[in-house]
């Protein structure tokens, strides 16, 4: 069998904890980021009963954001490349992998992004 080519053009890399992602306009909860690079992140949630399945297509923005508020990204262009359960245990049920490619972002977007990833990711 042979393996699919590498898709991605940016290397990812872990994060230090504390460091979370929030979807909006519909999601209301702050997701742990898993992995993060120049062109996207992949986040690990556990969705709402009552959160509506047409957020996956239709949430636009992604805000980035340390547990202590110290660094906060917001309003990111989003598209979602993939979103697929990762496991499901009895006491939190389902916990998904979410993965997302940044759009157009601005001047400064981009040079917080890479503040980020200077300062947090783990290189």
């Amino acid at each position: 069998m042979q393996v699919p080519a590498e898709r991605r053009k940016n290397t990812r890399f872990k994060v230090a904890s504390g460091a979370y992602a929030m979807v909006t306009p519909l999601a209301h909860k702050r997701s742990e980021i898993l992995d993060i690079s120049r062109g996207g992140l992949a986040l690990c949630y556990v969705p709402q009963k009552d959160e509506p399945k047409i957020a996956i297509e239709i949430d636009p923005y992604l805000h980035i954001f340390l547990e202590d508020i110290s660094f906060c990204l917001l309003r990111i262009p989003i598209q979602t490349v993939s979103d697929v359960e990762v496991k499901t245990d009895d006491i939190s049920g389902s916990v998904r992998r979410r993965s997302v490619k940044f759009g157009a972002m601005t001047q400064n977007q981009m040079g917080e992004l890479e503040y980020f990833l200077q300062n947090h990711a783990l290189h």
